[in-house]
């Protein structure tokens, strides 16, 4: 590849981020690799954030900013920023989190002919006055590769990753945005995030990618994932109870049973392992559709006669067997 091309795309959606912007720009401006480029989508920020990235523009020339026409929302920010990266490579960093200065030269330093997806060891920056259950659940509770598995090697086969995916159905074991490394063309392969998913889209494109090519793991803490009150995932686990705990778990596993971007992984699992996930998925239908006869939620997914969700529509009254495990399993 010519090195007056750029190899890797950070890139950077941002959203009303300015309390922590300048460190995660900082961070990516400190690179020891050197051949990239820095692109930031800002979905229509009201605050500062839009002011402190064109404080960069004039002394990073390598530095990028696009500025969306309407909100996107999350995840098409997040393909907005693909959409527009040059890269052969793809690295996240969202607005609230920074990179050490070698991440870059440590992540390239792990590509051969047939890496297609690359992961760092996770490193949660915790509120300084965190409790100690809140410490505990994000140092010993959350899945990683190395807590929910035995193999210790660096490379995790397609196989496995499918095996591990049914044994921890919509936990992301694997790691966030910031955490991923990967080649831009897996994105003609498998597609871009799925906007309709919020809280878990990122497993479900990670998995896309790993349950066809596996992926490399790499053991170093070299991107900080920050946790605090104002972020999307404590916003969402606050304030969406049903969306997180229902529908996002029924729409997950509907494009693992469903979804032909997930064939590859299907055809890894044996006949015990599909039909746990089919159980699971007519579990959550079955439980969301009585909470949302009873609370009256309305949600789209039981009042859509689209094709779409024709799988749903069918099971959301439950058989006999799930209403038995629905019974038994509290």
């Amino acid at each position: 590849m010519p090195m007056n091309k750029p190899f890797v795309s950070i890139c950077i959606p941002t959203y009303n981020g300015e309390k922590y912007l300048k460190e995660c720009i900082d961070s990516c401006i400190n690179q020891s690799f050197k051949n990239y480029e820095i692109i930031i989508c800002d979905d229509c920020s009201s605050d500062g954030t839009v002011k402190i990235i064109e404080e960069y523009l004039d002394k990073i020339p390598h530095l990028k900013l696009f500025k969306n026409d309407k909100n996107l929302g999350l995840v098409g920010n997040w393909n907005q920023c693909i959409h527009n990266a040059n890269g052969e490579w793809i690295k996240f960093v969202f607005q609230d989190d920074y990179i050490s200065s070698d991440c870059l030269e440590k992540f390239v330093q792990q590509i051969n002919e047939t890496t297609h997806l690359i992961v760092s060891k996770r490193n949660f920056i915790l509120p300084k006055n965190a409790s100690d259950d809140y410490v505990n659940y994000y140092t010993n509770v959350v899945r990683t590769l190395e807590n929910t598995t035995n193999f210790r090697g660096k490379l995790f086969s397609a196989s496995l990753i499918s095996k591990l995916a049914i044994e921890n159905i919509c936990l992301n074991f694997i790691g966030e945005p910031s955490l991923i490394f990967f080649r831009k063309s897996v994105i003609h392969e498998v597609n871009n995030f799925n906007p309709s998913l919020k809280q878990i889209c990122d497993l479900e494109f990670t998995l896309r990618v790993a349950c066809k090519y596996g992926l490399t793991y790499l053991p170093e803490q070299l991107c900080a994932f920050r946790i605090h009150q104002n972020s999307t995932t404590s916003k969402n686990v606050d304030e969406k109870y049903f969306d997180i705990h229902y529908i996002e778990p029924i729409l997950f596993s509907f494009q693992l049973l469903y979804n032909e971007k997930f064939y590859p992984l299907r055809s890894k699992l044996n006949s015990f392992q599909l039909l746990k996930l089919n159980l699971y998925f007519r579990l959550k239908v079955y439980r969301a559709y009585t909470i949302n006869l009873k609370d009256k939620k309305n949600h789209f997914l039981f009042n859509n006669e689209n094709n779409e969700y024709k799988h749903i529509q069918s099971c959301k009254k439950g058989s006999l067997l799930i209403k038995i495990i629905s019974t038994l399993i509290k």
